[in-house]
């Protein structure tokens, strides 16, 4: 059990000024239907230990603490991986 808390836990780093998604348990209008739990982009501020953080939402400035397990890290910008390698180019080594 403690190695799946250390594998866990090094999944979830966060830094100052990463985006991240915010899991609403309270959202009850659909329930597990299509609705998706997990709300808005929001800036870490500051990381408390033992897992809370501070996060701010940048529409209104608002600023609140949440715990951890609350949070996912958002990726926006991903790369885009539109270089293609022909079938020319390939190279087998004997």
């Amino acid at each position: 059990m403690h190695a799946f808390y250390t594998t866990y836990e090094n999944c979830q780093k966060v830094d100052i000024g990463q985006k991240v998604l915010l899991y609403n348990s309270r959202l009850h209008l659909f329930p597990r239907k299509l609705r998706s739990r997990w709300s808005g982009r929001f800036i870490v501020k500051h990381v408390y230990p033992y897992g809370a953080f501070h996060i701010e939402n940048p529409k209104n400035d608002y600023v609140f603490k949440v715990n951890g397990h609350r949070l996912k890290a958002y990726f926006d910008n991903f790369p885009s991986e539109n270089e293609s390698i022909g079938l020319n180019d390939l190279v087998c080594k004997d």
